[in-house]
C-alpha cells in the first residue's frame, strides 16, 4: 500500500468520526502532522541507502521532524511503524519513541507518551495493536504488547501486557472490563 492510500485512510478515519467537510479535515493540524510523517518516513528509507542523497535528506527529515514537534507538538520519528488509519482527536503534544509499533484504526488523543521502559528487567518498546483507542494523559511503556480493540483511559500508566478487547484505567493502570474499544473507535472498512 502506497503512502498516499494511508494518507487516504487516516483521511477516511476522520470522515468515519462525523468530519463532514472535508476542507476542514485538511487543514486539521493532526490530520496534516501525520501526512507529513508519512511523506517523511516513505522518503526517508527511499533515499537513505543512496550515498550523498541519503545523508543530505537524514538532516532534512531531521528537520522535518522537529517542524512537527514544534508546529504540531507530535514527535513521530522514522523508525516508529504505524498503521493506517491514525485519529488524532485534538491538537496536542504527543510523544512515540522510535522502536513502537501501532496497527492499524488507532485513536491518540492529546499528551500521551509511548516509549522505551523496563519491565522486570526486560527494556524495549510498546506493540500496539489494531483499533486501539488512547485517552488524554496516557503514559504507555516498556517491552509489552496491548492487543487489538483496547480502550486506554485518560491518564493511566501502562506498563503490562494488555489483552484483546480490554479497558484499562488508573494511574497504576488495571483491567476493569472487557468492552474495549468498542464504540470509540469509528471506521469505514
Amino acid at each position: 500500500m502506497g503512502v498516499f492510500s494511508v494518507i487516504r485512510a487516516d483521511f477516511n478515519r476522520y470522515i468515519a468520526t462525523g468530519g463532514k467537510n472535508k476542507t476542514k479535515i485538511l487543514f486539521n493540524p493532526g490530520f496534516i502532522a501525520v501526512a507529513i510523517f508519512r511523506i517523511n518516513r516513505q522518503l526517508y528509507f527511499l533515499l537513505r541507502k543512496v550515498p550523498v542523497l541519503g545523508f543530505l535528506y537524514a538532516i532534512i527529515s531531521f528537520m522535518v521532524l522537529k517542524f512537527n514537534q514544534l508546529i504540531f507538538g507530535i514527535s513521530f520519528p522514522e523508525n516508529f511503524t504505524l498503521g493506517k488509519g491514525l485519529f488524532i482527536s485534538h491538537i496536542g503534544t504527543i510523544i512515540v519513541n522510535s522502536g513502537c509499533t501501532m496497527g492499524e484504526n488507532c485513536n491518540i488523543a492529546p499528551m500521551v507518551v509511548i516509549g522505551w521502559g523496563r519491565v522486570n528487567g526486560k527494556e524495549g518498546y510498546p506493540q500496539i495493536g489494531n483499533r486501539v483507542w488512547i485517552g488524554p494523559g496516557a503514559k504507555i511503556f516498556g517491552p509489552i504488547t496491548i492487543g487489538d480493540d483496547v480502550a486506554i483511559g485518560a491518564n493511566s500508566v501502562v506498563n503490562f501486557d494488555v489483552p484483546n478487547n480490554s479497558t484499562v484505567v488508573g494511574a497504576s493502570a488495571r483491567i476493569i472490563e472487557n468492552k474495549g474499544s468498542k464504540g470509540y473507535v469509528l471506521f469505514n472498512e
